[in-house]
């Protein structure tokens, strides 16, 4: 059974391949029978017969050989191969984008640029603005009318413009800028109808407003001496009110001369401005502001004649308020290079020594700087001052006392007077004391005499002398000589007497 079940599979590829045997032909029916009858029923094929079934039955029952099973496989291939190729090969469908049809755009018409209405019109919204019965629409016109006055400086409703800004301000509680509102719109705009006006309102301002210490210095702002050209006035204006109220008037002080430079680029005052507004800056306590204004004055104006001024300026900042000694030392020694000649190089060689001095701790080049005002400053109070600053640091900083009293000979020569007396008398102190050098000590209270003999100290000096030589050098003669010499050359003073009287018990110790 089994081996009929294999042979029937490996047939039935083949069978399946074979043609289909032909119909057989219909039934004819009647002439008269309608053509679109029903088809005739298909024969079936006949049995086979009982001995040919034998054969079949007894050939199946033989199993099949190794041959056979060859050519079945290979008839089996080819068949597959065949159905393979015949099989229709799958078409990809075409598809086409069918693009809608774009229809024409018109160009857009040219841009047109808004052109301005004009200040009139600017002016009357602003106007309209700040007198709203709205107080933040009130408050918030006040950068408008600021702006309007910025733009349209020469428009006649520039004053109007300002006294509206004062007012809006002093409703928003800020004085000191309503006061500058004033300010300007008198001094800018002196013939204007509305400048007595301002000025009587700034004045009331200051008078409800100001401290009594602010109080004169403002006022006085009000009544600055005019001058023919509007850039003059404004410039004086802001530069006496940053020196004269700068704690007053900070902030909008502060704005105008910014605005100034803006507006007047090439004045021939800027420098001094740039000076005020540096200064401004210093007294509200804005050291780096200062700083900068005045670095600002130099870089934009190389032939100022307050280069000086604002170098030592700097180097004062930085010594004190912003307290970099390293830096105030430099900006002093860029003006000491750059200005030899400037007045303000004493000021900035004393400021490094004291620098070098007190906050680094350098005594060498404290020295060093105090030389350089001796040598640049003879017989000045500066290279007074540096000579003592030599001699006490010699003395006190550096263990050189012989160098202190050294010091103090060439201060004597140099100032004299009671600055000489003093400094010999403080070398005799260094002599005793430090060196313990007592000839020296007595040679200098001598030089006393001999150098200020009209001095007040001069007899008790030589008194002095001949006690040194008495008691601590052991120089009697000395000492006799000097006794002798007090009483000789002061015989009306009171050591006279007492001079006497020692060289009379040193005579007769003899």
């Amino acid at each position: 059974m089994k081996t009929f079940l294999f042979l029937a599979a490996l047939a039935a590829p083949l069978a399946a391949q074979e043609p289909a045997p032909a119909a057989p032909p219909a039934e004819v029916h009647d002439a008269g029978a309608p053509s679109d009858a029903a088809p005739a029923a298909v024969v079936a094929p006949a049995a086979p017969s009982a001995e040919t079934a034998a054969v079949e039955e007894k050939h199946l029952l033989v199993p099949p050989s190794e041959e056979t099973k060859a050519t079945a496989g290979k008839a089996a291939e080819a068949v597959s191969a065949k159905a393979k190729a015949e099989e229709p090969k799958a078409v990809e469908p075409k598809v086409i984008v069918a693009s809608p049809k774009l229809e024409e755009t018109k160009p857009l018409p040219p841009a047109v640029s808004a052109k301005f209405a004009g200040p009139d019109a600017e002016w009357a919204f602003v106007k309209s603005a700040s007198e709203d019965a709205d107080a933040a629409v009130q408050d918030s016109a006040s950068d408008d009318l600021r702006l309007f006055v910025r733009r349209h400086p020469d428009a006649p409703q520039a004053p109007e413009a300002l006294a509206l800004l004062a007012a809006v301000r002093q409703k928003k509680g800020d004085w000191q800028s309503a006061a500058a509102a004033l300010l300007r719109a008198m001094h800018e705009y002196p013939e204007s109808k509305g400048a007595l006006r301002a000025k009587s309102s700034y004045l009331e301002l200051v008078d409800k407003k100001a401290s009594r210490k602010q109080r004169q210095a403002l006022n006085d702002l009000a009544f600055a001496p005019d001058a023919a050209d509007k850039a003059d006035r404004l410039s004086a204006l802001w530069s006496r009110a940053a020196d004269t109220a700068p704690d007053a008037l900070y902030e909008p002080v502060a704005v105008e001369i910014r605005d100034f430079f803006v507006r007047f680029p090439d004045h021939k005052d800027n420098d001094k401005l740039q000076a005020a507004l540096a200064r401004l800056h210093a007294a509200n306590d804005k050291p780096a502001a200062a700083v900068l204004a005045w670095r600002k004055l130099l870089a934009l104006y190389p032939e100022s004649a307050l280069r000086p001024q604002a170098q030592k300026s700097v180097g004062d900042l930085y010594a004190d308020a912003l307290r970099d000694p390293k830096k105030a030392i430099d900006a002093y020694q860029d003006l000491i290079a750059n200005y030899p000649q400037a007045p303000e190089v004493l000021g900035a060689l004393d400021s490094s020594a004291r620098l070098f001095e007190d906050k680094l701790r350098q005594y060498d080049l404290a020295v060093e700087m105090d030389e350089k005002i001796v040598k640049l400053f003879p017989k000045t109070a500066g290279s007074l001052k540096a000579l003592k600053a030599i001699a006490r640091l010699q003395r006190e900083r550096l263990s050189k006392p012989d160098e202190s009293i050294k010091t103090l000979l060439r201060l004597s020569a140099m100032h004299g007077g009671q600055d000489g007396v003093d400094a010999l008398l403080l070398a005799a102190d260094v002599a005793r004391r430090d060196l313990k050098d007592y000839n020296r000590e007595a040679q200098l209270r001598v030089q006393v005499s001999a150098d200020y003999a009209a001095a007040k100290e001069a007899p008790q000096a030589l008194y002095d002398a001949a006690g040194v030589y008495e008691d601590d050098a052991k120089d009697g003669a000395k000492a006799l000589e000097l006794y002798h010499e007090v009483a000789n050359k002061y015989p009306s003073h009171k050591l006279a007497k007492k001079a006497s009287d020692r060289a009379a018990k040193l005579s007769a110790g003899k």
